[in-house]
């Protein structure tokens, strides 16, 4: 179907057409389309869609790129449950997604529009992160940056995506306004 080779063509997200989401079943087009991508996505094998993305990538990559393709590679060698990041503008999302892991990326943001944008990218979780500024008050980037992966540690534990022993891989900038990604770590969830 049109779906499938869609899925199986690296498309991040498929949408209705006009007609069907306005026809009777409306939800079972859904449900069917949902059905559809599953089965197309477990017939991709991410390695080799990694080796095609890397193959048609040509150097030199941007700084974040860089750290986004690292850091994928990672997730995938040390199977990973989770990749985390952190985003204003959602560009770290975009650009670990392109590189198809295959464990979600879980965005923290305190951007709502970005996050809702996030969506869109194959295997992306949004979420909000609700510390606030005057919560992190006094503290330096990196300490703001070690209360947000911790908080979200947490939340996942809590959700049961990930367990204790688990591997997950956190990319992420130093600084607000500066490049997207500049760095990643390895965390075995404690």
């Amino acid at each position: 179907s049109d779906v499938a080779n869609a899925v199986l063509d690296g498309a991040d997200c498929v949408m209705l057409s006009g007609e069907t989401a306005k026809g009777k079943y409306p939800q079972e087009a859904v449900e069917m389309m949902s059905s559809v991508c599953l089965e197309a996505e477990s017939a991709v094998y991410s390695k080799l869609a990694m080796a095609d993305l890397t193959a048609a990538v040509k150097p030199p990559l941007s700084p974040s790129e860089s750290i986004a393709k690292a850091a994928v590679e990672a997730a995938n060698n040390r199977e990973a449950v989770l990749i985390f990041t952190l985003t204003y503008s959602g560009t770290s999302a975009r650009l670990l997604a392109k590189y198809r892991p295959r464990c979600p990326i879980i965005v923290l943001t305190k951007n709502a529009s970005a996050g809702a944008a996030c969506n869109l990218h194959r295997g992306v979780m949004p979420y909000l992160c609700p510390l606030d500024d005057a919560d992190l008050e006094g503290e330096d980037n990196a300490d703001w940056i070690e209360s947000w992966l911790q908080w979200a540690i947490a939340k996942k534990k809590a959700e049961n995506m990930i367990s204790e022993g688990d591997s997950v891989i956190f990319a992420h900038g130093w600084k607000s306004g500066s490049q997207s990604l500049s760095t990643y770590r390895v965390i075995t969830v404690e």
